[in-house]
């Protein structure tokens, strides 16, 4: 055990001075340590940046070369061939299937009701209107056109079915035109 016979002023100066000389010792030694590894790492940093400045070097004399630009010329070309299949892909999900939607107007039309002409109309969205097929032809009844229209109204391939009044003014020998708007 030790006794301490200093004031108790001179034991707080004496326990500050300890404190500001540690302190000083330990900021020295930082200080050291950071100055030892900046002289020990300064030629691995030398060695990186010239090896930096070596690669760089050699990229550019790379992308100068004829088997470079080859290169370049058919990643070029595989980006544009990648977005037009890309295209091609997009615009095939797109595609509607219109032959089975004719095979069931032409199965479902009656007897004696004939079938001179089919439209496909694309659909054009400035208009809101759906992908359309226009079928005319001619009738011998106008009871015969209209059971030819109601046979394809629960049609699934249809949304709607459009038939002009002018499909109705005559009784017999009827020329008449119906605009089928494809489902979805």
């Amino acid at each position: 055990m030790s006794i301490n016979l200093l004031p108790e002023d001179y034991q707080i100066d004496l326990r500050a001075e300890r404190l500001k000389r540690l302190i000083v010792v330990a900021g020295a030694a930082v200080f050291l340590i950071a100055v030892a590894n900046t002289i020990l790492l300064s030629p691995v940093w030398v060695l990186f940046v010239v090896q930096e400045r070596e690669m760089s070097r050699q990229l550019e004399s790379l992308e100068k070369s004829p088997a470079f630009l080859r290169l370049k010329n058919l990643e070029d070309e595989i980006g544009s061939l990648n977005y037009e299949i890309n295209s091609f892909n997009d615009l095939e999900k797109k595609r509607i299937e219109i032959a089975p939607a004719i095979s069931s107007i032409l199965d479902s039309r009656p007897a004696g009701v004939r079938v001179s002409a089919v439209i496909f109309s694309a659909a054009d969205p400035r208009r809101s209107q759906p992908p359309q097929l226009s079928v005319q032809g001619t009738a011998p009844h106008r009871d015969l056109l209209l059971d030819f229209a109601s046979a394809n109204k629960d049609n699934s391939f249809f949304s709607k079915i459009h038939s002009p009044i002018s499909n109705l003014l005559k009784e017999t020998n009827v020329e008449y035109s119906l605009v089928f708007d494809l489902a979805d």
